[in-house]
């Protein structure tokens, strides 16, 4: 039963081959079989011996292109292509770069860069987007390369925040802190920039920025005179009416 089985199988795969043979089939579409160029792919030919071949001009792989490390064959168009860095002319480069006829590879233009190493200036980096040098986060050239909210200090080429702005609670006073969204210093809770911050019986101490009442107002008894107490409606010191 083993041996009928093996032999039956066989059998199975010999029909197959057979089949495949006289589609063509074995050897891909390079090894097709063809009467006429039109039996073939539109970047192939029916050659004299009956098989599709690749046009002049066309690949069918990178083999077809002659130096499988140079080019590659595109598999949409059938052309061979030079591989990513080398070239003929600088139209097979990216534009920050330009052909070495020589070497037959692209090499970086002047004035770009495709890394670090060819920047300068220890603050600077090469940009990915544009290929060219760049302050890093927090350096600068000029304005521009800063937040609206700093100036840039061109001695240092450090972004530095305008009065009253910031990046963090630093860049702020003791009693204030940086708010992130507005990147504005605003008054810390419980203390003071001016009368604005304070109630309309207090007064801003700009040596404490600590809200202090008025004379003859208060917010409690302790904020009045001996044998007074505080009106907590009109913020008044007053007399009690019985003495």
């Amino acid at each position: 039963m083993v041996g009928n089985n093996i032999i039956a199988k066989g059998s199975i795969f010999l029909l197959v081959a057979a089949v495949l043979l006289m589609m063509g089939c074995t050897g891909g579409d390079s090894t097709k079989s063809c009467a006429k160029d039109s039996d073939c792919r539109t970047w192939q030919r029916c050659s004299d011996n009956g098989v599709c071949v690749v046009r002049e001009g066309f690949c069918g792989s990178p083999a077809d292109c002659g130096s499988t490390d140079k080019y590659d064959c595109d598999k949409k168009s059938h052309k061979c292509m030079f591989k990513k860095g080398f070239c003929a002319t600088d139209a097979d480069c990216e534009s920050w770069q330009q052909c070495d006829t020589v070497l037959g590879k692209c090499q970086v233009k002047a004035g770009f860069c495709d890394s670090n190493e060819y920047c300068e200036e220890s603050w600077q980096y090469c940009s990915e987007e544009t290929h060219t040098c760049k302050p890093l986060k927090g350096k600068c050239l000029n304005d521009f390369d800063c937040n609206a909210w700093e100036l840039c200090d061109v001695t240092t080429k450090t972004c530095k925040v305008i009065a009253g702005r910031c990046n963090d609670d630093i860049d702020c006073n003791a009693w204030e802190q940086c708010d992130v969204k507005t990147n504005y210093c605003k008054t810390k809770t419980g203390f003071c920039g001016n009368e604005k911050d304070c109630k309309e019986w207090e007064y801003c101490n700009l040596q404490t920025r600590r809200c202090v009442t008025k004379a003859g107002n208060c917010n409690v008894d302790e904020d009045c005179g001996k044998g007074e107490y505080c009106d907590k409606r009109s913020h008044l010191c007053r007399v009690p009416s019985n003495t």
